[in-house]
Order: C-alpha cells, then sequence, then structure tokens
C-alpha cells in the first residue's frame, strides 16, 4: 500500500519517514509542499553594510540555515555593487576594527547551522561575515540558545543584537532576551510559501511510482494514505490532490468526496498531530482516520499499521 508524504525528503541521509515505512511494507512516496524565499534582502545588506557599531549590535542571532543563506546573498551584492560604506572602505584597507562584522559573536542554533555559519565565514571577506561562532551543539533550539546567550560572559557589557528571522518564528527568543535584559532588532530574510511546483512535482512522483488510476466506482480498495504535517500545507495542496483522489468527508456524500468524478482512487488520511487534524475537519471538511499520538516517525507509522490492521475489510 502507498503513502504520499507531503514534506520535503531527507537528501543527504536516507529519510527516516520513508525508511519506517518500507520496513512495514509500505510504498512511501515523499513530495514537498513548501518552499522557502529569501526576503527583505536590501535592509539586510544596508545593515551589513553599515556595520555593527552604526547600531551598537553586539552579537547577531541566527536560528536558520536560511538566514545564513540570506546573510551571504546580501554580503555578495554589497561586494557585487560596490557599495561605498565605512565597512567595505575598512575591510579593504585591512583595518577593519571594531565595526567589523567578525569583532562580533554569531550566536546560532545547532551544529547544522553553527557549520553553515563557519563555511560562510570562510568564504566572504573578512570582516563582512561571521568569525566567531557560538552556540552549536550547545543550544538546539531557539529557547536554549536565549538562555546561553544570557549566560554567555559577553553579553554583559552591552545589550543589543540583530536577529534574523522567518515568517514563522516564535517569540520565545524575543521574550526570554527581553527578560534577561538583551534587546534585539529582528529583521525578517525569508519567508515560507506553498510550493510553486507542487502539482507538477506530484505528477511526477505519482508517474514514478507506478500510479495507475481506477474508476471510482469499481475502486473497493483505498489506493492508500495520504499524510498531512501542517495546516497550512494542507490548505495549499488540497485542490491540487482532489484532481487525483477521492476524499472521504465528515458529512456522508455517498463515501467520497462529492466532487469526485472520473477516475480517481480513494485516499485514507492521516495527520502528524491534533492541530493538522483539526484544520483538516473543520477547514476542509475531511475524515481524518489517523491522528499521530505523538508527532514522531514511529508513532505515525504505528497508528497508520494499527489502522490497516483493525479496518482491512472496510477499505
Amino acid at each position: 500500500m502507498n503513502v504520499l508524504l507531503l514534506r520535503s525528503p531527507t537528501l543527504d541521509v536516507p529519510d527516516k519517514y520513508e525508511a519506517v515505512f518500507r520496513t512495514h511494507g509500505y510504498s512511501p512516496i515523499s513530495v514537498p509542499v513548501l518552499e522557502t524565499t529569501l526576503v527583505h534582502l536590501e535592509q539586510l545588506a544596508e545593515r551589513i553594510a553599515e556595520g555593527p557599531s552604526v547600531h551598537h549590535f553586539t552579537g547577531v542571532v541566527i536560528t536558520s540555515k536560511r538566514s545564513i543563506e540570506a546573510w551571504g546573498q546580501a554580503v555578495d551584492s554589497i561586494v557585487a555593487q560596490s557599495r561605498e560604506s565605512a565597512i567595505v572602505q575598512e575591510v579593504s584597507s585591512g583595518n577593519e576594527g571594531r565595526t567589523s562584522w567578525g569583532s562580533i559573536p554569531f550566536y546560532v542554533v545547532g551544529e547544522v547551522t553553527a557549520e553553515a555559519a563557519r563555511e560562510l565565514g570562510k568564504r566572504l571577506p573578512h570582516g563582512l561575515g561571521p568569525t566567531d561562532v557560538r552556540g552549536r551543539s550547545e543550544a538546539g533550539s531557539a529557547e536554549q540558545l536565549a538562555r546561553f546567550i544570557l549566560e554567555d560572559g559577553d553579553v554583559s557589557e552591552s545589550k543589543k543584537m540583530l536577529y534574523l528571522t522567518g515568517d514563522k518564528n516564535r517569540d520565545t527568543m524575543s521574550r526570554i532576551l527581553n527578560q534577561g535584559g538583551v534587546g534585539l532588532e529582528e529583521l525578517q530574510v525569508y519567508e515560507t510559501r506553498g510550493s510553486s511546483t507542487f502539482a507538477h512535482d506530484l505528477e511526477d512522483a505519482l508517474r514514478r511510482a507506478g500510479f495507475v488510476r481506477c474508476d471510482g466506482d469499481d475502486a473497493n480498495e483505498a489506493w492508500g494514505w495520504i499524510v498531512f504535517f501542517a495546516p497550512s500545507a494542507a490548505r495549499h495542496v488540497y485542490p491540487t490532490l482532489r484532481d487525483h483522489f477521492f476524499f472521504r468527508r465528515l458529512v456522508d456524500t455517498g463515501g467520497v468526496d462529492e466532487l469526485g468524478h472520473g477516475r480517481k482512487e480513494i485516499a485514507k488520511v492521516a495527520a502528524i498531530g491534533p492541530t493538522t487534524a483539526s484544520s483538516l475537519r473543520d477547514e476542509l471538511g475531511l475524515r481524518v482516520d489517523v491522528v499521530a499520538p505523538k508527532p514522531t516517525t514511529a508513532e505515525l507509522a504505528s497508528a497508520i499499521v494499527g489502522f490497516d490492521s483493525a479496518n482491512h475489510s472496510v477499505y
């Protein structure tokens, strides 16, 4: 039986979701539903070109590799445009002093982000990128990083940092640091939106998986599962999914989606957690067959296997 995972697969190592479903005899298919776009790079470039001392920044806070990518692109634009600024002039003369971004710490979440920051620092002109990278494995979340910053000895002498964020960050970082007397200037540098290529990617994935449609009236068994991981993603992809699948609904309309005409397969619906499940029911009117007790690969797979074992004759 198939499992369509509406998420980006892990590319550099075996994907844990796909691996666990294969061990249970399922055929997993992963299709990305979201894409991240860098934004406000001009404002970031202005801040970088001015140097940290102009705004009295004593640190930079970064919680995502996307923010590292944004910093790199902003610096590239500065260099490409030969922007006349104090920091560029001082870097060129080799006398950057306290205006250098290399003179202040970059606080990052996790080793992956830290490694990206270190590599960026090696690539960029000295003084325009991270040199002193802190946090790393000691701070694997925003909360842990915030407390790490407060405990760091260099913070006591000044209390303002540049914080690069996305569009969905929580207030955990700013709340903890503000309570500890550290101010943040937040600048959003990336945003997450529905994938503009989802329809094409889905068609391609289903074709590679040997997807064959059959008449809806003859579909006595479900094609398999569609697993939703976030409410916003569900809203984005549902119209496209309905072009391929029948969906059972909360209101009885003969057992399948009332708009599901033609050659489509019945899909069972799973949600990674209660918030996503509520959105599927309340906003899309879908019947959710399985909700993972905990948002983990093992719990999700176990719930689906259990449902199929108990309801084999129903589908």
